[in-house]
């Protein structure tokens, strides 16, 4: 073989692994994600969670792997007499964007309507950003005492990410959809009976994330199903909605 043709080769052999190694880094990058969630729980596999009627709910505007944040602006909307937002404090922001510790922020919502927030956004004063995850901003709903029970979404819709350059960063979003029912009625019929009992039952002593668990039959949605969450069911029992 030409010596020439022979050290090619070799060459060649030598890049390969680099290059596989590359192209795995490539892939293993996540595509940046804005999204709503339950401000207890950060990390989560799923776009919804149960309230009660009356509950507070706390979500979190979170931003995931993204690179070079300068800005970011939403839009967002809900069923308004499902719920509504709280009476104080019910949008603020998050520590992401300044967690570089040295800038501040101009941070603007358009005064809300009912069912609708048209632009939510921050922007840093300086010419720097911010990489990695974290909160953008805070909303605090309350679930209104309607007849029924069902599933409201709430939803974000013209998001933008900027870097430095004012450039759009590629990612998605994720609305949050709530299930929402009276309390003890785990499975949504609009009664609690032992239908819910044996529900609750059924995923007694599971946490977030085991085998067994269900949202739905944490009551009290401290992340865990115990004798607290059956209490509650009992205390609910017969209650029709």
């Amino acid at each position: 073989m030409n010596k020439r043709i022979y050290a090619v080769a070799i060459a060649i052999l030598m890049v390969m692994p680099l290059l596989a190694v590359a192209t795995q880094r490539v892939q293993a990058q996540s595509t940046p994600t804005i999204s709503l969630i339950d401000q207890s729980v950060i990390e989560q596999e799923h776009t919804y969670f149960y309230a009660d009627i009356g509950a507070t709910i706390n979500l979190t505007l979170y931003v995931q792997d993204v690179s070079s944040l300068w800005s970011w602006k939403v839009n967002v909307t809900w069923d308004n007499s499902i719920l509504q937002l709280a009476r104080t404090n019910n949008v603020t922001e998050g520590p992401f964007l300044s967690s570089n510790g040295a800038s501040t922020t101009l941070f603007l919502e358009t005064p809300p309507t009912p069912g609708n927030i048209q632009e939510l956004s921050s922007t840093l004063l300086e010419n720097t950003s911010v990489t990695g995850s974290g909160a953008l901003a805070y909303i605090v709903f309350t679930v209104q005492n309607y007849t029924g029970t069902g599933n409201t979404t709430i939803n974000i819709t013209d998001t933008r990410l900027l870097d430095t350059s004012g450039n759009d960063i590629s990612h998605t979003s994720e609305s949050k959809t709530v299930v929402i029912h009276g309390p003890g009625d785990i499975n949504g019929d609009n009664k609690v009976d032992m239908k819910d009992i044996a529900i609750a039952a059924a995923a007694f002593g599971s946490v977030v994330g085991e085998p067994g668990w269900n949202e739905g039959a944490d009551v009290n949605h401290d992340g865990k199903i115990d004798m607290k969450d059956i209490a509650l069911v009992a205390a609910f029992f017969g209650k029709q909605y």
